[in-house]
């Protein structure tokens, strides 16, 4: 799998709260938001650091691979036993497109493309 950009989450019940304890912990503030309910940090070139405002998945992390073709990746999982479910276009953007599962231990593992 060719992974282009790495992003971890920390789901959040108090999204400000979490996201300022986050900006301490880091040392500066937030590098962006790219939607309302997440605060993105750039932690290397390639690797990203989110806090989600999730209430009900707060405790729980998600790791998501962002990849050049989405379709492809799920064939590929697909042929070693691995189901997902369709993606989504998510709102607000372009072409980005999203699929969510989980490892065998319940972490939310997602994949993306586009922009």
């Amino acid at each position: 799998m060719k992974v282009n950009h790495v992003f971890i989450s920390i789901h959040a019940a108090d999204f400000i709260a979490q996201s300022d304890w986050w900006a301490r912990l880091i040392s500066r503030p937030r590098d962006r938001v790219p939607m309302p309910s997440c605060h993105e940090w750039d932690l290397t070139g390639h690797v990203l650091f989110q806090v989600l405002d999730s209430a009900e998945g707060h405790g729980r992390a998600t790791v998501t691979m962002h990849v050049p073709d989405l379709d492809a990746e799920i064939a590929r999982l697909t042929t070693v036993g691995i189901d997902l479910p369709e993606p989504v276009t998510i709102e607000g953007f372009d072409t980005l497109r999203y699929v969510e599962f989980t490892d065998p231990e319940g972490n939310t593992v997602g994949l993306l493309d586009g922009a």
